[in-house]
């Protein structure tokens, strides 16, 4: 691994879209004041590049993103420090592992390799941080054992260290103490002593996998980044950053002063607001998946939208003999851009008119140590996704239908399998959906993986008819007919008085009746599956920590050739079917 300049040295603090072109004035700058140029000798610079929200995308799309590029952007931001004597400080604000089946199937190591040969700093932990679950085996399955083990194993492979002040562990109500996961940080850049305060949304834990964050919970971030800022400033921090999972949302980025096109009301901008002037300098935020480079209470604010599309910066210019902030200098987003389109400020594709990137008066380069770095977890995931599932299909199986979602009763047949004694089980593909068709020809793990890339568990429930009855309805009449799976019912769509009529059938054709207790399964996720959970009465969901996975029970229903496959079906009965064959009365207004 390279060593970043410059390279920190950490102890531990005690807890306590818009298109428009500006958006892409990817040299623009932004200026709190008007004085002299930042590389004179009495002056130095720190600047500050956030990233956020990977999502797991290390690698370029076309002439867009990637970490080689990013770092290719760094290097060249490196040296213009290194030529007037400043520093580089590189900070991740989460959620950077979860969205491709790259960093997926690698449970964010291969983002890590990347990180540690590009030398980040810090990196504030997202809510999608804890969708991995415990550490998988080789064959991507989980094993049993620590709920928040892929996310702590990433922790430890880091060189850089993992930030959370306000993540608490309901056992002991303080601050969560995993090895390299800490609130804050100190490192020295350029003989300056900085501080890091690592914070997460609200709401974090709401919207991820509700059995991997069991236990935790999150505290306020205005008050948990005051109580570690005021602790970093008394052990003789000079700078003091957040690197926060939560963000806001503006559209326009060439007066960092003005507000207008912001929405005012954004958590970022609360939290700053709550916060002693001239306590925190730079905050470097995410989890909106917007950008932001804007002041508010005199702190400079950078988001850099999402998956590696851009990076934020912000030139922290102090006074070399007094250490006092001078000014801030805020950037734009910057886009990741391989080649550059002068006439369109957006990124080239193959056109004449595009150009190699330049940042900081060099042309910008993809690093190849970073490639590197990432290319023994890349290999050992394109060996997992070619693995054959035995079977062989002779046509696609799509997510929707006109009547209900083939590939979505498959998923239900192999819920309603593995729950032994369950009635029906139910899987609406457009909620916490399914991603992908599975196309013909063999059957591989990285096909199935396509299509559903997540680590959700099985959830069970009991309800009675009347309540599964009235959920199938609601989704008909939103519109969501088609990607609804469905086993162990049949459901026949008719019209009453001018509104949807539904009735359910088991598989035999007796009617499901209104005061049937029925188990039903399905796949667990923040909303448990929309209405079904919570119709369901209190108590009737049974805890998931422990329920399979997903992925793993279709896994396995696939590679039995006893199980049927859409088109092997009895073609003499359809799970949903409308009444009398048309589509007369109030169902002609419903989407397919």
């Amino acid at each position: 691994m390279r060593a970043p300049e410059p390279r920190a040295t950490f102890r531990r603090v005690g807890p306590g879209l818009l298109a428009l072109a500006l958006l892409w004035l990817a040299g623009a700058t932004h200026f709190a004041s008007v004085a002299a140029a930042p590389d004179e000798p009495a002056l130095l610079t720190l600047s500050i590049v956030g990233t956020s929200d990977l999502h797991g995308a290390a690698l370029p799309t076309n002439v867009l993103g990637g970490l080689p590029l990013l770092a290719g952007y760094v290097n060249n931001l490196r040296a213009a420090r290194a030529s007037d004597g400043g520093a580089v400080l590189l900070v991740d604000s989460g959620d950077t592992f979860q969205g491709t089946v790259e960093s997926n199937l690698s449970e964010g190591a291969l983002v890590v390799d990347a990180y540690n040969e590009i030398g980040y700093t810090a990196e504030a932990v997202g809510n999608h941080d804890f969708d991995f679950g415990s550490v998988d085996s080789p064959a991507a399955r989980q094993l049993p054992g620590d709920l928040r083990g892929a996310l702590k194993a990433r922790a430890a492979q880091a060189k850089f260290p993992f930030l959370a002040a306000n993540l608490i562990d309901d056992a002991t109500g303080r601050v969560v103490n995993w090895p390299n996961v800490q609130p804050s940080v100190t490192v020295k850049a350029a003989g300056v002593t900085v501080g890091i305060v690592g914070v997460m949304t609200i709401d974090a834990l709401r919207s991820t996998i509700g059995a991997n964050v069991q236990a935790l919970r999150v505290a306020p971030p205005g008050p948990a980044v005051l109580d570690a800022a005021t602790k970093l400033r008394s052990a003789g921090a000079e700078i003091v950053i957040v690197a926060a999972h939560a963000g806001g949302r503006c559209e326009r980025f060439d007066n960092p002063e003005d507000l207008a096109s912001c929405d005012d009301d954004s958590e970022i901008f609360e939290v700053a607001r709550s916060l002693p002037p001239g306590l925190v300098d730079v905050i470097a935020a995410g989890h909106t998946h917007s950008g932001l480079a804007h002041r508010v209470n005199g702190i400079a604010i950078i988001e850099p939208l999402s998956r590696g599309q851009a990076f934020g910066r912000v030139d922290v210019v102090l006074d070399r003999s007094t250490r006092k902030v001078v000014r801030m200098r805020l950037f734009a987003p910057q886009r990741l851009c391989r080649d550059e389109d002068g006439a369109a400020l957006n990124c080239g594709a193959g056109t004449e008119s595009g150009t190699p990137a330049q940042y900081e008066g060099r042309r910008v380069e993809p690093d190849r140590a970073v490639e590197g770095a990432m290319a023994p977890a890349l290999a050992r995931v394109r060996q997992l996704q070619a693995t054959t599932l035995g079977r062989s299909l002779e046509a696609p199986i799509h997510r929707g239908g006109d009547l209900g979602s083939p590939l979505g009763h498959i998923f239900a047949d192999a819920l309603r399998d593995a729950v032994p004694g369950a009635d029906v089980a139910v899987v609406n593909t457009t909620t916490r959906g399914l991603w992908a068709d599975l196309p013909g020809g063999p059957l591989t793990f990285g096909r199935l993986y396509d299509v559903f890339p997540f680590d959700n568990r099985i959830a069970r429930m009991t309800v009675n008819g009347a309540t599964l009855r009235d959920w199938v309805a609601n989704e008909i009449r939103q519109g969501r007919r088609n990607g609804l799976g469905i086993s162990g019912a049949d459901v026949r769509i008719g019209c009453l008085a001018d509104r949807t009529q539904v009735d359910l059938l088991r598989d035999d054709g007796r009617a499901i009746k209104d005061d049937d207790r029925l188990l039903v399964v399905t796949i667990a996720s923040p909303t448990l599956s929309g209405n079904v959970a919570m119709a369901a009465s209190p108590g009737t969901i049974s805890p998931t920590s422990k329920a399979p996975i997903v992925r793993e029970v279709v896994e396995d229903w696939l590679r039995q050739p006893g199980h049927l496959l859409p088109g092997q079906h009895d073609p003499s009965r359809h799970r949903m079917e409308l009444a009398n064959g048309n589509e007369a009365g109030c169902v002609a207004s419903f989407s397919r």
